[in-house]
């Protein structure tokens, strides 16, 4: 990386400008991995990727119809009283250049007739949950990345130590020179060239270094960070044990970590299949080609299907993908 110029302490400035690059990168992987889990089938009105952005960072989002646009899926806050379960008896939908308040579909009304469930339309909307407790997946990626930034940045600390494992001593008068002699050293330079005549004329100016004898512990450090990645996916409910690792462990415990994986995943699917359902009732789409569903990642469903997990989610044929059977058998 190009060093910053023009200022006092540029070594400081490029380390905090590594380790924002750093947090940032693993804190963009994991929200990528997070936004792929699973595939929406929705009217060519609404946007998926919106969708999980929208639950990704607020945690709740909503789908409603609109006269103009049709249907629409749009960011959400509570508005309004709670009602007997807790949710918000309003929504304030909005998004750029957009914006309505709706009340809450709560499925009360399932009698009204063809003509007052049109004319309701333009009063309600759907709620989408991210997960049970309307919890945004961002906040606790962040702290994920946020370690695992700090273990990548002491590996590149530690890497870095084994090839200067010194502390240098210099006259404060000589500080710059040194310091750029020694940038040859950190660039890799086959051979460091300096003006000989630098300490001429002052015997008792020279440099002193001290060995800080760094243990290399990088390595240490990589498994500590790759603990950390597994236990984020697991989080996000992505099998993450890897085949050398398997063999290792012993039914139990492979039974246990895919139990906990599959429940992880199922906290987000089931709040989103829910509105599909809801959805589907409000506006009499169910059982017809026009109605929306959420399903796994056919990719993801692959891996947890492998793992032979306590969850079985079964979908298509006359379970029609809304079955969730516990078991003890893969899918």
């Amino acid at each position: 990386m190009k060093k910053p110029r023009n200022y006092k302490n540029a070594q400081f400035i490029e380390s905090a400008i590594l380790n924002d690059l750093t947090f940032n990168d693993y804190l963009n992987r994991l929200r990528r991995v997070a936004l792929s889990r699973f595939k929406w089938k929705l009217p060519n009105s609404m946007n998926s990727i919106y969708l999980e952005k929208s639950l990704f960072n607020n945690g709740m989002s909503a789908l409603l119809f609109d006269k103009n646009y049709g249907f629409i899926n749009t960011d959400c806050a509570s508005s309004g009283d709670l009602n007997i379960y807790h949710l918000p008896t309003k929504l304030n939908c909005f998004s750029f250049n957009y914006q309505t308040t709706r009340k809450l579909y709560t499925g009360l009304n399932p009698s009204m007739s063809e003509i007052q469930r049109k004319q309701w339309e333009q009063y309600e909307c759907i709620l989408v949950q991210n997960n049970w407790d309307l919890e945004p997946t961002a906040g606790t990626l962040e702290l994920f990345a946020y370690r695992l930034y700090q273990a990548e940045r002491a590996i590149d600390t530690n890497v870095n130590a084994q090839r200067t494992p010194i502390v240098i001593l210099v006259d404060e008068k000589q500080r710059l020179t040194v310091e750029n002699i020694y940038s040859q050293y950190e660039g890799n330079r086959p051979v460091i060239i300096a003006d000989k005549t630098i300490f001429q004329g002052n015997p008792n100016l020279g440099i002193k270094a001290i060995n800080t004898e760094a243990k290399f512990v990088a390595l240490d450090l990589s498994e500590y960070k790759t603990k950390i990645w597994n236990e984020a996916l697991t989080f996000l409910g992505i099998n993450n044990i890897l085949e050398d690792k398997k063999e290792r462990l012993i039914t139990d415990e492979a039974n246990a970590n895919n139990e906990l994986i599959n429940l992880n995943l199922f906290s987000y699917l089931e709040p989103r299949q829910l509105a599909c359902d809801q959805f589907n009732e409000k506006f009499g789409l169910k059982g017809t080609e026009k109605e929306i569903s959420v399903e796994i990642n056919s990719d993801l469903h692959n891996i947890v299907k492998e793992a032979q997990s306590s969850v079985s989610y079964l979908k298509g044929g006359e379970n029609n993908g809304n079955l969730y059977n516990a078991t003890s058998q893969s899918m």
